[in-house]
């Protein structure tokens, strides 16, 4: 439609030309804006595993690398919740079983492990030994929940928090906390 035709509608006091031009001119403006961009905010990418039955998580950023069927050496006398070590490219790497640690009981690790999680933190390694590793999710950092304060303390302070998956509670692991702690740090 040219400016003539729009004169031509308009020219029975409904609107002058240039109003009509201001009011196409808002409208084209306000339509081309681009709305704002909704921040979605940090997201955590985690490794989900079963271990006794319940399923855990640790953050991608501390996997280093995940084995099947991989052989562990056990230590005589060593603690409840020490499986052994395992033989990484010629480096001696303790193999974890944090059943004990967080209150799931003593599990029985054959010498043949069936998943082990490589964890590394600022050059300190440390294998976790669980049943089975699941999937890659990948969900924003504001929907994972804190620890029940009904947790024991001694089991709270490995848990960074708590996630909804597929109705399923996963339970993301403090994988720094770990690390940290004396009973795992220098175990070999």
């Amino acid at each position: 439609m040219d400016d003539k035709n729009v004169t031509m509608l308009f020219d029975n006091g409904q609107a002058r030309q240039d109003d009509l031009r201001e009011i196409l001119r808002e409208r084209a403006r306000i339509l081309s804006e681009v709305p704002p961009v909704e921040e979605s905010g940090e997201m955590i990418s985690a490794l989900s595993f079963q271990l006794s039955g319940e399923l855990y998580g640790v953050e991608l950023k501390y996997l280093a690398e995940t084995r099947q069927a991989t052989p562990l050496r056990r230590l005589p006398l060593a603690p409840p919740h020490l499986a052994g070590v395992m033989n990484l490219r010629g480096e001696l790497v303790p193999a974890v079983d944090l059943g004990p640690i967080l209150g799931l009981g003593q599990r029985e690790i054959h010498a043949l492990a069936s998943t082990v999680l490589v964890l590394s933190l600022q050059g300190s390694k440390l294998a976790l030994a669980v049943d089975l590793a699941r999937d890659i999710i990948v969900f924003p950092a504001k929907e994972l929940q804190p620890p029940p304060l009904s947790l024991e303390p001694e089991r709270a302070i490995f848990i960074r928090g708590e996630y909804l998956i597929d109705r399923r509670l996963l339970t993301l692991l403090d994988v720094e906390k770990i690390i940290a702690d004396p009973r795992f740090a220098g175990q070999v």
